[in-house]
C-alpha cells in the first residue's frame, strides 16, 4: 500500500511539473490584456480522437528582416508536459506546436503576427498523415 502511494504522489509531481511554466513570456511589470497577445492550445475531450495542442516553444521574428530574436523553448520532450498558454509581446512570432492524441504525436509551427489584446486559439487537425495549425483569433476578455 505504501508502494503505491509513493507512485501516486510521484506521478502527480511528474504531471504538474509541465504546467509550472508561468504563462508571462515577457520581460518587465506585468501587463494588461489590452498590452499582450495571448496564445493557447486547444485540449481535445478526454478519449476520444481529439487532438491536443501544447506550446514547444517560439521565435519571435525581427521586423527589420535580420532574422529571429527572442527564442523560447519549454519542457523536456518525453518528461514534462507544454504548457497550453503563454502571454507575449504584440510581433511576428513563429511557434512551434506539439499535437497529441494517445501515443499518436505531431510537432507542425506556424507564423503568427500578433496584436496586443488578442487571443489566438491553436487547434490540430490531422489531414492525411500531416497535422496542421488552425488558428482562431479573438478579443481577450
Amino acid at each position: 500500500m505504501k508502494n503505491i502511494l509513493i507512485v501516486a504522489v510521484a506521478a502527480s509531481m511528474l504531471g504538474a511539473c509541465g504546467f509550472m511554466t508561468p504563462a508571462k513570456q515577457y520581460a518587465g511589470d506585468v501587463q494588461s490584456v489590452a498590452g499582450i497577445a495571448v496564445i493557447k492550445g486547444v485540449v481535445g475531450k478526454p478519449f476520444s480522437d481529439d487532438f491536443h495542442a501544447t506550446i514547444r516553444g517560439y521565435t519571435k521574428l525581427e521586423s527589420s528582416g535580420s532574422g529571429s530574436g527572442e527564442q523560447k523553448q519549454f519542457g523536456i520532450p518525453g518528461f514534462t508536459d507544454y504548457p497550453s498558454e503563454i502571454q507575449v509581446l504584440a510581433g511576428e512570432y513563429k511557434v512551434q506546436v506539439y499535437c497529441f492524441s494517445g501515443f499518436t504525436s505531431y510537432r507542425p509551427t506556424t507564423t503568427l503576427p500578433m496584436q496586443a489584446g488578442k487571443t489566438y486559439l491553436l487547434k490540430c487537425e490531422v489531414r492525411d498523415g500531416q497535422a496542421l495549425v488552425v488558428v482562431h483569433a479573438s478579443d481577450t476578455q
